[in-house]
């Protein structure tokens, strides 16, 4: 990983984008102003890292459809006339529904998320695990929600692996397309995940222990908090809070 962001100290990378994040965040709904700046200043912040636009593409794509409905529900929401209708006074409630309220506030819901899906997603592509959740115990994130953390991600790349050596293997049996049974096949599966996951789990843990595993993962390299780390923290919260202050 090349380029400035990835040069910085862990907690200087996971501080910036937290607290970008956590400004953008903070914006009061249905405020679409401070997206002016908000939208060049996450532009500059991705051209300091290397972070593929595929990678973010595919993110942002993961959660446009939960970001669409929440966008979706407020606008309807706001724009929703109030009062007492009758059952069958549709047609006089439909031209009642004040789109021009509801529009601001999805536009605003859809902006804060996919900003701070793009800034999430920039900093796991940036960063590695291990320097993420070092960068985390190093500012005080109780222990326990580390090995959580990491747990849980090394454990999703272990279930798709198992569960893909399952659909090889019924492949291999099958002569013709499941159709309709393939609903019970896969919950089947989904029944053997499990309980291999749970036999895995065990062997995993016995491995781990036997090898000295202290549930803090080794960081590749070492790193120290300098002056152009708080700098860069900075200057990238103040540009956020900036735009949220003014605009």
């Amino acid at each position: 990983m090349n380029g400035l962001f990835a040069s910085l100290d862990a907690r200087a990378r996971l501080l910036a984008v937290v607290g970008a994040t956590a400004v953008v965040a903070s914006t009061p709904v249905g405020v679409l102003t401070p997206f002016v700046l908000y939208v060049p200043l996450t532009y500059l912040l991705l051209r300091t890292g290397q972070a593929s636009r595929e990678y973010l593409a595919w993110r942002c794509f993961a959660a446009a459809p939960f970001l669409l409905m929440a966008g979706l529900l407020l606008a309807v929401e706001a724009a929703w006339p109030t009062g007492n209708w009758a059952p069958g006074n549709g047609k006089a409630i439909w031209e009642a529904i004040n789109w021009d309220a509801g529009l601001p506030r999805a536009l605003s819901i859809l902006g804060k998320g996919f900003t701070a899906v793009l800034l999430l997603a920039f900093l796991m592509a940036t960063t590695e695990l291990a320097e993420l959740l070092w960068a985390m115990r190093r500012l005080g994130s109780p222990r326990p929600l580390n090995l959580i953390l990491g747990m849980m991600y090394r454990y999703t790349s272990l279930l798709s692996e198992e569960y893909a050596r399952m659909e090889r293997a019924r492949d291999c049996r099958m002569v013709r397309p499941l159709g309709w049974q393939g609903i019970g096949v896969h919950g089947h599966h989904m029944g053997s995940l499990l309980v291999r996951s749970w036999d895995r789990a065990d062997r995993v843990h016995a491995a781990m222990v036997s090898r000295g595993f202290t549930g803090e993962w080794p960081v590749s390299r070492s790193s120290a908090f300098g002056m152009r780390e708080t700098v860069f923290v900075l200057v990238c919260v103040a540009s956020f809070l900036a735009a949220r202050v003014l605009l």
